[in-house]
């Protein structure tokens, strides 16, 4: 596990309480509770950034005589083999 570095936060008081009955329930502590939902949180953004960007839509969308370019790329380019 990385260094864990302490911070201060400020929860409304019914978050607060939902959040210990949680932690009770799961046997684990209110620090790893939060860890997990901001990590999951980081995980949703990083994989929305994905989708949302236009050149992700380009993926796929053409098709060549040639196969798979990916595979061939430095003859095409170069006219030699790796």
């Amino acid at each position: 596990m990385p260094t864990l570095k302490r911070t201060q936060m400020y929860f409304p008081e019914d978050m607060l309480r939902e959040l210990r009955k949680w932690a009770k329930a799961e046997k684990t502590t209110l620090a790893s509770i939060v860890r997990m939902a901001v990590s999951e949180l980081l995980r949703k953004q990083k994989a929305k950034d994905w989708q949302e960007d236009p050149l992700w839509n380009l993926v796929g969308a053409s098709k060549s005589r040639d196969g798979d370019l990916s595979l061939t790329h430095d003859r095409h380019l170069y006219g030699k083999d790796r």
